[in-house]
């Protein structure tokens, strides 16, 4: 109870009021709950939900931290299943992303940013909605752009999951090792991901390391939920009430967003 208040305390400091760090926990859950099912899909729920309680520049290093802990948990328990020739395809071009969204990230102000999410994430939910979660095969190809935009992505808003997801569906059929797949990846992207927000300066930010100990209990209890509803409800129709749910706050981050870049010239 002691360590609790204190963890209260130390995030107060800095600046983050109890009704939104209670409201941080939630969001975590579900979205952990989701990677839980999916295998992905933690930050592009989390993001566009937590950067209406605290900033960009916050809410993207705390979600590597937790992504970080989360894909050891899964990726980690099936390695056997992981397909290293796909990852081997998806890296250099990943890394190239990583670098060149890190880069944004620092440099960019947050609005122009808040808006590029609401509209990504706006588009991808829209397709997802009418796709009814159908992928095509693909060929080994589409791991330039796919690796390039989906590291950018994850380094900006830590939300390059999904794209990860539509070149591993189109190349992996077994569920199985689509899932592992994923997570190693989230993984692996989560650990180079650390390096470069350290050397940018990201971690030296009190409220990062703080709000990450105090959500971290939130995305377990959210993951291991998740992982025992995976065979007992039909995640195609879960991912859809989710979709429509993240239009919503696609839309709510565009409309926030735009006002305050024009206010700026």
């Amino acid at each position: 109870m002691i360590a609790w208040l204190h963890a209260q305390m130390e995030l107060a400091s800095t600046g983050i009021d109890i009704t939104s760090m209670f409201a941080a926990g939630a969001i975590i859950t579900l979205s952990y709950l989701v990677y839980g099912m999916t295998g992905f899909g933690s930050s592009i729920v989390a993001i566009p939900m937590l950067t209406q309680l605290i900033p960009l520049r916050t809410a993207t290093p705390v979600m590597l931290v937790l992504d970080l802990v989360a894909g050891m948990l899964v990726g980690l328990r099936n390695l056997k299943a992981v397909q290293a020739q796909e990852l081997c395809r998806l890296g250099p071009w990943l890394c190239i992303g990583l670098v060149l969204g890190v880069t944004v990230l620092v440099s960019v102000p947050e609005k122009p940013l808040e808006l590029l999410l609401g509209v990504c994430l706006l588009s991808y939910s829209l397709w997802r909605v009418r796709s009814h979660g159908e992928f095509r095969r693909i060929g080994g190809g589409w791991a330039l752009p796919l690796g390039f935009f989906g590291g950018c992505l994850t380094a900006v808003f830590g939300t390059g999951g999904p794209v990860y997801t539509i070149y591993l569906a189109g190349r992996l059929s077994d569920a199985d090792q689509r899932r592992a797949t994923i997570s190693t990846l989230i993984t692996l992207t989560a650990i180079a991901r650390l390096l470069l927000f350290s050397m940018s300066g990201l971690y030296r930010n009190p409220a990062v390391l703080h709000l990450a100990g105090w959500l971290l209990p939130c995305g377990t209890i959210g993951l291991l939920i998740g992982a025992r509803l995976r065979n007992a409800i039909s995640t195609a129709n879960v991912l859809t009430l989710l979709w429509i749910v993240l239009i919503g706050a696609a839309i709510n981050l565009i409309v926030r967003s735009v006002p305050a870049i024009f206010a700026g010239f």
